[in-house]
């Protein structure tokens, strides 16, 4: 392979590449924004007990499950 084909190969994939750092990136941020989603519903709990606080709980859990999945399909797909 010569040296302009290699220049040619990485041009092609340097999108895809910055595509996948930038999709990872994302998700961990978001990420991070569920756990701080998951400790202030935590903390709201405490704070303001009512009958409908456990579905709450419930709702922000499944949201970081599925952020953390979302994730984890990212690395292994993308």
């Amino acid at each position: 392979m010569t040296l302009d084909q290699q220049i040619i190969s990485i041009i092609i994939t340097a999108p895809w590449i910055l595509f996948k750092f930038f999709a990872a990136a994302f998700l961990l941020l978001h990420i991070a924004f569920s756990v701080i989603l998951l400790r202030q519903t935590k903390l709201m709990i405490t704070v303001i007990e009512a009958k409908i606080s456990p579905t709450i709980y419930a709702i922000s859990l499944f949201h970081f499950l599925f952020s953390l999945f979302a994730f984890i399909w990212s690395i292994i797909f993308l």
